[in-house]
């Protein structure tokens, strides 16, 4: 009985919609007709100038909405920049410190594994408000990575970080070879490749 209730209540709105279209489509139908039959008594003189008129006020209202759309849009995607920029800027630095702190010859501090898992969930927060769907995807691969992951699937989960993050930002990865920013960070690029 309550399928029945809740199919026949689906049934009325769709109807409902249906005939709401049907009413909208006939209205245009009216208001396009009465326009057609009445611009057919004008004589050229005054169709022609008219017609020319409303066709310039139509193109010029919707071009200017467009640029205006276009202006917002912009200024938009301006103010998150400045946001996402200092989010991406904040884990880099984070992953730089962490390549700085494996290389014993430069004589850095160990980082503090809680420090840096702390540090990692404020950009992922931060990133959950400012950062691309392809971000947020692959901070979500990092936290999935478990407690001993392989050094060469960290590094494919970071090079997909920051190919997203310059995504975002609206840089381009065309011409960074696979791999770049992961051989990139190694002292020998070929390294990667000997990594399991």
């Amino acid at each position: 009985m309550k399928k029945f209730l809740v199919w026949t209540v689906v049934g009325l709105a769709i109807l409902l919609v249906l005939v709401a279209l049907l009413g909208i489509l006939y209205g245009f139908w009216i208001v396009g007709s009465t326009i057609w039959y009445g611009a057919r008594e004008l004589k050229p003189e005054v169709f022609v100038p008219l017609s020319i008129t409303v066709l310039t006020a139509i193109l010029g209202l919707s071009a200017t909405l467009y640029s205006q759309n276009r202006i917002r849009k912009r200024e938009i995607e301006a103010a998150y920049r400045e946001r996402k920029v200092e989010i991406y800027l904040d884990f880099l630095k984070t992953l730089e410190s962490l390549f700085v702190a494996a290389k014993p010859d430069l004589g850095q501090e160990p980082i503090d594994q809680n420090a840096l898992v702390l540090k990692l969930m404020d950009i992922r927060t931060k990133a959950v408000l400012w950062g691309s769907t392809g971000v947020l995807q692959a901070l979500s691969d990092l936290t999935k990575m478990g407690d001993a992951p392989s050094p060469r699937s960290m590094f494919r989960v970071m090079e997909r970080i920051q190919r997203e993050m310059r995504r975002d930002l609206g840089l381009s990865n065309f011409g960074l070879a696979q791999d770049f920013f992961s051989k990139m960070a190694l002292t020998d690029p070929d390294e990667l490749d000997k990594l399991q």
